[in-house]
Formats: structure tokens, C-alpha cells, sequence
């Protein structure tokens, strides 16, 4: 399967299935889950590859796994706007907490897929102006 997402008129491409997002319309969120495979399992990806900064309060597996593949789909699909916002938004829901180090932070969603800093607009500055945990 395939998927191509259109957001904020950048086309994003993986798999073979097309999502069209109007930026007006749509939130990140069901733009995100939309993306993620159905067949979630904690057998899926081992313990230690999970995305470090999972809320400690979140204690299913699969719920882990989940937060994981969100995390992943959305630094793989979204521009770093998009990202700290997102991630904002699940600290207020208690689902990650994030790093007060925003370096380490910033290295962890490389690990996920997040484009290298040489990519126009995914620099470690760039992160530091969207990145505020105090929102």
C-alpha cells in the first residue's frame, strides 16, 4: 500500500494510498492516525525501539506502540511546525513528555525518520523556534 500526502501543498509520498489535506479543514491529528497501519501489535517493534519519550503514566504496550508509530508518521510526513505542535498536544494529553534538552529531542526524532538537518527547514535552529515546551 501506498500513501501520498498533500499538505500544505508539499506532496509527501509512501505506500500507495492518497490523502488529501486540506490545511483550512483538517487537523494533524486525524491526519496522523489516518496514516498508521491497523494491525498494531507490541510484537510490532521491540521495547528498546520504541520512541524514548513516552509518558511514564502510559503503561499498555499496545498503547506504547501506538504513541511510537504516531511519533514516527508524523516526523516522516510533516514539516517541524507541524511536529512541535503536534507534540505539544500530546504532552497536554500526558502521552509523551518532552526532553528539557531540546538537542537530545531533536536527535530523537531523527531516529524516528525526521529529514537530516541539511534538509531546507529541519535544522537544529530552525527545531529551538518551534520548540517550546512552555506552551
Amino acid at each position: 500500500m501506498s500513501t501520498t500526502i498533500i499538505a500544505n501543498n508539499v506532496v509527501h509520498n509512501d505506500h500507495h494510498r492518497e490523502i488529501h489535506i486540506d490545511a483550512r479543514g483538517a487537523e494533524v491529528t486525524d491526519i496522523v492516525k489516518s496514516c498508521m497501519a491497523e494491525d498494531i501489535t507490541p510484537d510490532t517493534i521491540p521495547s528498546q525501539d520504541l520512541f524514548k519519550y513516552i509518558h511514564p503514566t502510559v503503561t499498555d504496550e499496545n498503547e506504547k506502540v501506538k504513541i511510537h508509530r504516531e511519533v514516527q508518521n508524523l516526523v516522516q510526513h510533516f514539516p517541524l511546525s507541524e511536529i512541535c505542535r503536534y507534540m505539544r498536544q500530546m504532552y497536554k494529553e500526558k502521552r509523551v513528555y518532552l526532553n528539557v534538552k531540546s538537542e537530545a529531542m531533536f536527535e530523537e526524532l531523527h531516529r524516528l525518520g525526521l529529514p537530516d538537518a541539511s534538509t531546507p527547514g529541519y535544522s537544529l535552529k530552525n527545531f529551538l523556534n518551534f520548540f517550546n515546551v512552555n506552551d
